[in-house]
């Protein structure tokens, strides 16, 4: 769902476009760094691993934004007028990169579904329609919390930039190798983790992460919102502190841009702890990297992180 940006807002990009049109892209030597736009922090900083010097990369979204909420703005139309790569989440996560990409007017960009080639959990069964919220029909989105999809998007990253400068696929492929062995050595110290996150249990504002759950085998226990995206109820809230209470759930997670109140509401009548968890790089202090992320994610989950200030 895109946000509404208002008739003058509507009127100011197309001001912008109408001279953006007018002229063409940038033009692109080999010699220069591949320009690449990534909807997301995350798959930025997996490109700038991939890459390095030889290429570019600016995000859309910072790390502390709704991935599913994003205006767009004549400034980020700019940056794909510009760019060779556009890496994309895919899975109808970041729909407004469609308008985007309209806006850029950049016939020669490449687009990259970085999503291709992962396995999708929670793929509807039945027609999801407005009465099940945001409710994705491809499956869930938030497939990157998995660190065992790290390698298929990295693929996906280091194809899209061999296509689009041949001249270094070498370059790119020994960039994703190396990206690969240390992140693999990072996921063998996370499977030792396994079996101290296997039980844990928590309540999660958003239905964000089954992805990681599969792969260290916590558990979402409920969720704040009664259906993706649509604020809790008075009802739902009032059975879900009785499910805390009943089956004694230690924690409720949320993310940077969800409203505190409620998780803090939670824990006031149950006494459960309450932690701020985001999904993307950046969105918390030592979240830089994607072994920064999960390693923040781990420590609040078990409670070893020093926790988060309600």
């Amino acid at each position: 769902m895109m946000r509404s940006m208002g008739r003058m807002g509507v009127m100011g990009v197309m001001k912008v476009l109408a001279g953006v049109v007018l002229l063409a892209p940038p033009a692109w030597a080999g010699d220069d760094p591949v320009r690449v736009v990534s909807a997301t922090t995350t798959l930025g900083y997996f490109a700038e691993q991939i890459g390095g010097a030889l290429v570019e990369v600016e995000s859309i979204a910072a790390g502390n934004r709704d991935l599913h909420y994003v205006e767009a703005l004549p400034s980020h139309m700019l940056k794909l007028r510009k760019a060779q790569l556009y890496l994309t989440v895919g899975m109808e996560l970041d729909m407004w990169s469609k308008q985007l990409i309209q806006g850029s007017r950049n016939g020669k960009l490449r687009v990259v579904d970085c999503s291709a080639g992962v396995a999708a959990m929670e793929v509807p069964t039945f027609k999801a329609d407005a009465r099940y919220g945001d409710l994705h029909p491809y499956g869930n989105p938030h497939y990157w919390l998995d660190p065992a999809n790290v390698p298929a998007i990295c693929r996906n990253i280091a194809g899209a930039l061999s296509a689009a400068d041949p001249d270094h696929a070498a370059d790119y492929n020994r960039g994703l190798e190396s990206y690969l062995a240390k992140l693999g050595t990072k996921v063998a110290e996370w499977e030792t983790l396994k079996p101290k996150l296997a039980d844990v249990r928590f309540v999660a504002y958003h239905n964000t992460w089954p992805y990681l759950c599969r792969f260290f085998g916590c558990r979402m226990a409920g969720f704040v919102e009664e259906f993706p995206g649509v604020a809790p109820s008075p009802s739902h809230l009032a059975r879900l502190i009785e499910q805390i209470k009943g089956e004694s759930i230690p924690l409720v997670v949320y993310e940077p841009f969800h409203d505190k109140r409620v998780p803090n509401m939670l824990a006031e009548r149950t006494g459960c702890r309450v932690e701020m968890i985001p999904e993307s790089i950046g969105g918390a202090p030592g979240t830089d990297t994607y072994e920064g992320l999960i390693d923040f994610v781990i420590a609040r989950l078990t409670g070893t992180g020093g926790g988060t200030t309600p």
